[in-house]
């Protein structure tokens, strides 16, 4: 009788688990509303002498998207410098243009990913599982020492893409980069780096509850339901076609910073360059000053520069060419 009982007590806790996190799987994804100071800035990045895409092969056979600019013919470095560019959240690579030009033509060969997920890589706002965007890279570095076999290379990330940079500096791949920039990067929703999203600079509208549930599922082994959608950007519903507004479970996990982002920020010291705008609107730049730089990252803030103008405007990319070029 007693075990009977008891069976039944953990059968009535099982069904209602079951039911909780049915209920936060069900709970709806809501997109924010266009955040203003994100488009302008995206519209402001000139896509004048944009090459043209470019494709490798990833090991699981899908051919993923990149542009890819040759150092300025006859600078000394032509040979010697390569940057592979990783573009802010629901971006792609033509976000990274005017970047990439400055440094091609400071003699650095660059390479602008459209991440899996976003652009014509893949399928928008997935991949197939947590981990495969470090494949990737690690598939396309080999694709790009057939040409470069002895460059430096540079990994660089704006906003997600820091993040994610940062994650890679902190991993085994870490090791195949010389040194790392963080463009305004996201290190996670509760550092004190990240601005509190609100009101008008609410930029990314998370699912909470789906999250929560996902999460709970994946430490107990269970890996159903991560293509399910778990955050919205506050793009305009007229640039669907050039941006991916909505991320899944693990295309969010994957594309960010490492947990302990302080630990990768102490691990990397001095290959890692910060460089944030003093008006950036999603991140604090006074906490880059305060929090990052005592672990031993450069960090440079510049006055006059928003989210978005960190990766076009002339003082930014000026910053940019000198941290990577740097002895």
């Amino acid at each position: 009788m007693i075990f009977i009982r008891v069976a039944c007590c953990l059968l009535a806790i099982v069904g209602v688990a079951a039911l909780t996190l049915g209920a936060m799987l069900a709970a709806p994804l809501r997109s924010p509303p266009p955040l203003a100071s994100i488009h302008s800035g995206a519209v402001s990045i000139s896509q004048d002498q944009k090459p043209a895409l470019s494709r490798f092969q990833a090991r699981d056979g899908t051919w993923l998207a990149y542009r890819f600019y040759p150092a300025t013919a006859g600078a000394p470095e032509a040979n010697d410098r390569l940057a592979i560019l990783a573009h802010g959240s629901s971006a792609s690579s033509s976000e990274m243009n005017a970047a990439a030009l400055a440094l091609a033509n400071a003699g650095v060969a660059a390479v602008a990913l459209d991440m899996r997920g976003h652009g014509a890589s893949g399928t928008r706002g997935d991949i197939a599982y947590i981990g495969q965007l470090d494949d990737d890279l690690a598939d396309l570095i080999v694709e790009l020492r057939k040409t470069y076999p002895n460059a430096g290379l540079t990994l660089i990330g704006h906003s997600s893409g820091g993040g994610f940079a940062l994650r890679v500096a902190g991993e085994a791949l870490g090791a195949k980069f010389d040194r790392f920039v963080l463009l305004a990067p996201y290190l996670g929703y509760a550092a004190p780096t990240t601005r509190p999203s609100e009101g008008p600079g609410l930029w990314a509208a998370p699912d909470m509850p789906r999250i929560a549930a996902l999460m709970a599922m994946r430490r107990i082994g269970l890996d159903w339901g991560q293509s399910l959608p778990v955050i919205a950007f506050a793009n305009r519903r007229e640039a669907a076609m050039v941006t991916t507004s909505r991320y899944s479970f693990r295309l969010l996990a994957n594309y960010g910073p490492p947990r302990d982002w302080r630990d990768a920020l102490s691990s990397g010291g001095s290959r890692i360059a910060l460089i944030a705008g003093e008006r950036d609107e999603l991140m604090d730049a006074e906490a880059y000053q305060r929090v990052v730089a005592p672990l031993g990252p450069s960090v440079t803030v510049l006055p006059e520069v928003d989210h978005m103008g960190i990766v076009y405007q002339p003082a930014a990319v000026a910053a940019l060419v000198e941290a990577v070029t740097k002895p």
